[in-house]
């Protein structure tokens, strides 16, 4: 008869092992299935993780009333949020240590941004634009929302935002709610539309909730529904995908303020710091 020589503590190791690996890999992917009756248009893949962190220095552009950013590219790590395709990676800008201060999240490098088809609110010709890219079934962005609402009651007619869409390829739904939402921008609410996304629906990102989103706002429902099959909003989807890739944006939500890259949900804190050092012009 054989005697097992295998330690009492090798099945608990390995069922701690596995707990683990299934809570890292279910962050931001626990998605339900799409069900909208449109066809659907297959995802891009998501943008190669860079070799180093830290993007090397782009062009600087004085482009529509500001200029965007780059610095560089944290994962869900910390206290800075994000939905990233390798949740639980090292965040890039902290070294691993944990030291997220402003110095640390927010870029020195200026990327160019194209917002000429993209939603915008604010004064054209603000002091401080802010662009952000977003996903509808990512719970960072939810919150961030709220976050981008109080900063335009705290710099009052100094703020531009805009925002461009970057539905992650492993959430399901974010690519179907990004062409409803340009559906209802062309009736004139998309900013109505996102607050009621973010509000209410991500959990309900199928045909019928986006459906009932539009008709809640009084939207021409026939109409939304058509305008969502619209190859010109997959294109808008897809050119700011593609933008996104550019830029080696990973995670959701990323911010640009003037040209200075914030990535993921980070504490209003940070975000000031940006501002405040945009309206100074350092």
């Amino acid at each position: 008869m054989r005697t097992s020589t295998r330690s009492p503590l090798a099945f608990p190791l390995r069922a701690a092992a596995t707990a683990l690996a299934l809570v890292l890999t279910a962050a931001c992917s626990n998605a339900p299935d799409d069900t909208a009756p449109i066809e659907e248009v297959a995802p891009p893949a998501a943008a190669p993780r860079a070799a180093a962190q830290k993007p090397a220095a782009a062009k600087v552009a004085a482009q529509e009333p500001a200029a965007a950013n780059a610095a560089e590219v944290p994962a869900i790590h910390g206290p800075g949020g994000a939905c990233d395709p390798e949740p639980g990676g090292d965040c890039g800008s902290c070294d691993g240590a944990g030291d997220h201060g402003p110095e640390r999240m927010i870029g020195e490098e200026v990327e160019q941004l194209d917002i000429r088809n993209a939603p915008t609110r604010g004064p054209a010709d603000a002091p401080v634009t802010l662009v952000v890219f977003s996903d509808f079934q990512c719970p960072f962005c939810s919150k961030f929302a709220g976050v981008l609402d109080q900063l335009e009651q705290e710099y009052p007619g100094k703020l531009r935002l805009a925002l461009k869409h970057r539905p992650l390829p492993f959430h399901k739904q974010a690519r179907v709610a990004a062409r409803a939402s340009l559906a209802a921008h062309a009736q004139g609410k998309f900013w109505e539309y996102q607050a009621a996304l973010f509000d209410k629906a991500q959990g309900a990102l199928d045909q019928a909730g986006l459906e009932e989103r539009a008709a809640d706002l009084g939207l021409d429902v026939a109409r939304f529904a058509r305008d969502m099959r619209s190859p010109a909003l997959e294109a808008q989807v897809a050119a700011d995908f593609e933008e996104g890739d550019r830029l080696a944006i990973e995670g959701t939500p990323t911010l640009f303020v003037n040209g200075r890259r914030v990535m993921g949900a980070q504490p209003i804190g940070v975000l000031r710091t940006a501002i405040d050092r945009a309206l100074a012009g350092t």
